[in-house]
């Protein structure tokens, strides 16, 4: 059971990795995910449902059940692989070579389902940016 005066964890996008191409033509990606838990005790997470946006686009959902425990007072990083919206991944291409910078907005929304809890799940969101260097070629 959550007590009262259970703190909502922070999830954060450490590197969004492009994954090599399968034979079904889906755009792949690898989201790296950071969850800290303020909380006095461990968080046994049950599932993550997530959509990512790209400069304003939904690109990627995905869901994961295979996932650690978060200690008390403790972060732990969790790797997902998503497969991409095409029509999303075409808007968002089209909207990054507008922009032509070297970062690109991104917005997750997670949806963390908890083990032995009264709460039936955590909606965190997190904006930023993620640096696209790395992918250029």
């Amino acid at each position: 059971m959550l007590s009262p005066d259970f703190e909502k964890p922070e999830v954060q996008v450490t590197a969004l990795e492009p994954l090599p191409n399968n034979h079904s033509g889906d755009l792949r990606f690898r989201i790296h995910l950071r969850v800290f838990n303020p909380n006095n005790s461990e968080l046994a997470l049950s599932g993550l449902y997530y959509t990512l946006k790209l400069a304003g686009h939904k690109v990627v959902t995905g869901t994961s059940s295979n996932l650690p425990v978060i200690p008390a007072y403790g972060q732990q990083a969790i790797s997902v692989d998503a497969s991409a919206n095409l029509m999303g991944s075409f808007m968002a291409a089209a909207e990054l070579l507008r922009l032509q910078g070297n970062t690109v907005p991104y917005e997750l929304e997670a949806k963390l389902g908890l083990q032995r809890s009264i709460l039936p799940a955590i909606r965190v969101s997190k904006q930023g940016n993620i640096q696209l260097g790395q992918y250029q070629r």
